[in-house]
């Protein structure tokens, strides 16, 4: 169903109904961008405190008895609701009011079971207001849009910093930086022959967007490398990815009439020989950190085959290729599309995910070290956060639940129980 007519025909609700509708959509992965960014303004409205706040105790009596979670958590979460409130009641609003946020968050926890941070651990810990404001004043800034270029000749260009317009020829392709900072590749008509290649590199804290000689495109997460030709070979696009990164693969069509396959080859543990995702046009995401236990490979539109050590996985949309760093065994499962590509999306989104793996996304957007002096591993944590936000925004929503504490400490987060 088109927005537009989405939109008409909520009109006729009113604000309490026209929020409920938008948070569950959220919540459920439906929001369309208008949604979303209409959801948004709601949230950052004050007027709309009340509003949440009704939905949020409407909704914690309806959906408590088809939960799992004891009557103590959600006294837990629920405590914390009102002391945030209290406590920022004469704070102006500059950009999300946190009152506003964990009104938010405790209704998606309710109306969805678990979109928003939540625990899956028998243990009971208390709950102080405002552990992380009080313990100091630090913060720490998000990510944005920071690579470095190493051109063929090894000359370095450090993208964020550099003035838009062309940065470099090589040949018969011409390296340049729009206003909107994505890095495009022109190239003119080409003859087979030997490759020389580029680097782009994001560093902790950065990511990066580029348009390949293909026309492909290509999101790069922070602490991520990607290597590409000058051009590309008549009968093959390659390149090679070492982090993180999503591709919208064009179509290309040789002189004879055949598809031209695109092959990502993944750069993976050194107990790994590496891998290959072939494709011809399609959609889809690669995560290939080798401090993470597994490789996932997952397919938004299109198909893919997956090659490792001698065997081949193929993919279709909704699924996805996991291969383990450790036993280098390769399964294919269901995957869950929004949680893959939800860093491209600007935020981070959790599904029963343990404290260490969570925090090392944060680490790597953040630009943070972390220490651990809590040896708890025995909860996981589900939710949605912006990654446009403070590194305190993450940090809020997960001590809401009672059960993890965080110190910062300039640029280190020091995880307490």
């Amino acid at each position: 169903m088109p927005y537009w007519y989405r939109l008409i025909y909520f009109l006729a609700m009113d604000k309490k109904d026209r929020l409920s509708y938008l948070l569950n959509q959220y919540a459920a992965g439906l929001a369309a961008q208008e949604e979303v960014a209409e959801m948004f303004e709601l949230l950052k409205d004050a007027e709309n405190d009340e509003v949440l706040q009704s939905l949020v105790m409407n909704e914690r009596y309806r959906v408590e008895p088809e939960t799992n979670l004891p009557q103590h958590k959600w006294d837990a979460m629920w405590n914390a609701l009102q002391e945030q409130t209290a406590e920022n009641k004469n704070t102006p609003v500059i950009s999300f009011n946190w009152s506003r946020l964990a009104a938010a968050a405790v209704l998606l926890i309710l109306v969805s079971t678990g979109i928003y941070f939540f625990w899956n651990n028998t243990k009971s810990n208390p709950l102080p207001a405002q552990h992380l404001s009080k313990a100091n004043n630090n913060d720490i800034a998000p990510g944005g849009n920071k690579a470095v270029l190493t051109l063929a000749n090894g000359a370095t260009i450090t993208l964020d910093s550099a003035q838009n317009g062309l940065l470099a020829q090589q040949g018969n392709t011409r390296i340049i930086k729009l206003d909107d900072g994505q890095l495009v590749c022109n190239t003119g008509k080409q003859a087979d022959g030997e490759l020389t290649y580029n680097t782009i590199s994001t560093p902790r804290g950065g990511q990066y967007q580029m348009l390949l000689p293909d026309g492909s495109k290509v999101w790069l997460n922070a602490s991520s490398s990607l290597r590409f030709p000058l051009f590309f070979l008549s009968n093959e696009r390659r390149v090679e990815l070492s982090g993180e990164a999503y591709f919208e693969v064009a179509h290309k069509t040789g002189a004879n009439g055949k598809k031209i396959p695109f092959i990502v080859h993944v750069n993976t543990a050194s107990s790994i020989k590496g891998m290959d995702v072939e494709v011809l046009g399609t959609h889809f995401n690669v995560m290939a950190y080798q401090d993470e236990q597994s490789i996932k490979t997952t397919l938004m539109e299109g198909k893919v085959n997956v090659h490792q050590d001698g065997i081949t996985k193929s993919l279709v949309p909704g699924k996805q290729a996991v291969v383990d760093n450790i036993t280098h065994a390769m399964k294919v499962t269901d995957a869950n599309v929004a949680l893959a590509a939800a860093w491209k999306d600007g935020m981070f989104r959790f599904k029963e995910t343990g404290i260490k793996e969570l925090m090392r996304q944060v680490q790597r957007w953040y630009d943070v070290e972390v220490e651990y002096r809590t040896s708890s591993n025995g909860q996981d944590y589900t939710g949605i956060v912006s990654r446009s936000q403070n590194v305190s925004a993450v940090l809020k929503m997960l001590e809401a639940t009672g059960t993890v504490h965080f110190k910062i400490e300039k640029s280190k987060i020091i995880v307490l129980p």
